[in-house]
């Protein structure tokens, strides 16, 4: 059954104390720490919690006689597994390869940093008083993310039984040039997933496109009516090859009709620390860093997405090579000035 946030309090409190384990409280001190902390009201509705935590919850719980005091039959039970539903278990499997895909061999210590951030979250909600706050004492970043990302979980259900999708899709410049977007329903598409990729909170699906013979790039956030086909996926072994290397050596997701070219950087000392704190791109190397400048070689195929996140450093950075990304970047800024 659901559990509401002060049902979620006591059970976070109980969890706390009876995980104590060898030190055990006896009922009578477990039911004064949940008074004065969640407001339970008597030694009933404290068995009544623990009962519920028994039944619909699977939760260990036994009590000692002799000591008075209830502990866990099994010391590795805590509160977090019984907020995980077999359904939330299968996204955090499918977050794990998506993870593992797109993160490479770093995936274990990330997604352990990630669950180590979830635990603390549970801590901040049993910290946080609601009644009679006076001022707001957490803040946490606001995002805008991408839409579809319920899809993100049928896609890799898709890709794990390599079977092929259907979805219709309307393009950026369709949407600008259609007056009414319900005056024609884009074509159904049909696709052999390969891949998913998460770029700025935004999710795009790359896969073989059968009539083109070439591999494409789709964002979630502007499909519609995706469906799992019944025809299993057949891609041509160099496709494969080509889309498993893709981002090797790109920038974000859009790809790139040139060569991978050695690109240098040099950035102010203080924009220096955090390019070197976090890198632009797994083949970033620092070749120096003083208190002048920050020079980095990064090895990277060009493309549009690589040259918004530089314009993004202003007057702190300057491309050193290759010319051409210098002289893109030179008349990309010359254009904006223009504007004004």
């Amino acid at each position: 059954m659901p559990i509401t946030r002060s049902a979620f309090q006591r059970y976070r409190l109980i969890d706390e104390i009876i995980s104590r384990y060898p030190r055990q409280f006896s009922k009578q001190k477990l039911f004064d720490l949940c008074r004065d902390k969640c407001g339970i009201r008597s030694i009933s509705s404290l068995e009544k919690d623990i009962q519920r935590l028994r039944e619909d919850h699977d939760a260990p719980i036994a009590y000692d006689k002799r000591r008075n005091g209830y502990y866990y039959t099994d010391p590795q039970f805590r509160l977090l597994r019984l907020m995980l539903s077999p359904d939330d278990m299968e996204a955090l499997d499918y977050a794990r390869e998506v993870l593992t895909a797109t993160q490479g061999a770093s995936v274990a210590g990330e997604l352990a940093n990630a669950l180590q951030k979830v635990r603390q979250s549970l801590d901040i909600i049993r910290e946080v008083k609601t009644e009679g706050l006076t001022r707001r004492v957490v803040y946490v970043e606001e995002r805008v993310l991408g839409g579809n990302r319920h899809y993100v979980p049928v896609l890799i259900r898709a890709i794990n039984q390599n079977r092929q999708i259907t979805f219709r899709y309307l393009k950026h410049e369709t949407a600008v040039t259609m007056p009414d977007p319900l005056a024609e329903v884009p074509k159904l598409r049909t696709l052999h997933p390969i891949l998913l990729r998460e770029v700025a909170d935004s999710w795009y699906v790359i896969g073989y496109d059968e009539p083109s013979g070439k591999e494409r790039t789709f964002a979630l956030d502007r499909m519609s009516d995706l469906e799992i086909a019944d025809d299993l996926c057949a891609v041509p072994p160099d496709v494969l090859t080509n889309v498993s290397e893709l981002f090797e050596h790109i920038y974000g997701i859009t790809d790139s009709s040139g060569p991978v070219e050695e690109i240098i950087l040099s950035f102010s000392p203080l924009f220096g620390r955090y390019v070197t704190a976090k890198p632009i791109h797994q083949t970033q190397e620092v070749i120096r860093d003083t208190d002048e400048e920050c020079v980095v070689r990064l090895r990277l195929a060009p493309n549009r997405d690589l040259l918004m996140h530089l314009r993004s450093y202003g007057e702190h950075l300057t491309v050193i090579q290759p010319a051409s990304l210098a002289q893109a970047i030179k008349e990309s800024l010359m254009a904006t000035l223009a504007r004004y």
